[in-house]
C-alpha cells in the first residue's frame, strides 16, 4: 500500500529561501558598497558584533554603512565575503536563529588577495513587513 508523501508546508520552504537569499544579499550589499541593499537586509535597530580584534560592537544601520564608508575610504581595496549556506537552528512564522560560516578575501589595489579573516556568524533574523531581516548579528572569527 502506497503512503501519502508527507504534507508540504509551503510558507515555511519560501521562509527558508528568503533567509538563504538575505545572506547572499548581505555579502553582495558589502562588497559592492552598496548602502540602500545594506539597508534593506538589517533592521533600522540592528545590534552587531564584529569579533576581528579592534572593531567596536556597532547599534543601528547606519553606525553600520559609516563602518562599510570608513574602511574603505582609509585604503583602496576590494573585498569578497564568502558565506556558506545558513544553518537555521529555529524558525518560526516571524523569528528564526541561524549560523553561517564565511570567509573574508581581501585584495588591496595591485595586491594579491588574502584571506582577512574566517569564522561564523550567528543571527537572529525577524519577519518585518513582510521580509526577513537582520536584527542580531555577531560575527566570530576563528583564531
Amino acid at each position: 500500500m502506497d503512503q501519502a508523501p508527507p504534507a508540504v508546508d509551503v510558507r515555511e520552504l519560501a521562509d527558508r529561501l528568503e533567509i538563504a537569499d538575505l545572506y547572499v544579499r548581505y555579502a553582495l550589499a558589502l562588497d559592492e558598497q552598496d548602502l540602500d541593499l545594506l539597508a534593506a537586509v538589517f533592521a533600522p535597530d540592528v545590534k552587531f558584533k564584529c569579533g576581528i580584534p579592534g572593531v567596536p560592537y556597532r547599534e543601528g544601520i547606519k553606525a553600520n554603512q559609516d563602518r562599510l564608508l570608513e574602511r574603505h575610504r582609509k585604503e583602496d581595496f576590494r573585498e569578497r565575503h564568502l558565506t556558506a549556506p545558513p544553518v537555521i537552528r529555529s524558525l518560526t512564522p516571524t523569528r528564526a536563529e541561524t549560523s553561517a560560516e564565511a570567509v573574508i578575501v581581501k585584495r588591496k589595489a595591485g595586491g594579491e588577495p588574502h584571506i582577512e579573516a574566517m569564522g561564523r556568524y550567528n543571527d537572529v533574523l525577524e519577519k518585518r513587513d513582510g521580509r526577513w531581516v537582520f536584527v542580531a548579528r555577531a560575527f566570530h572569527a576563528d583564531k
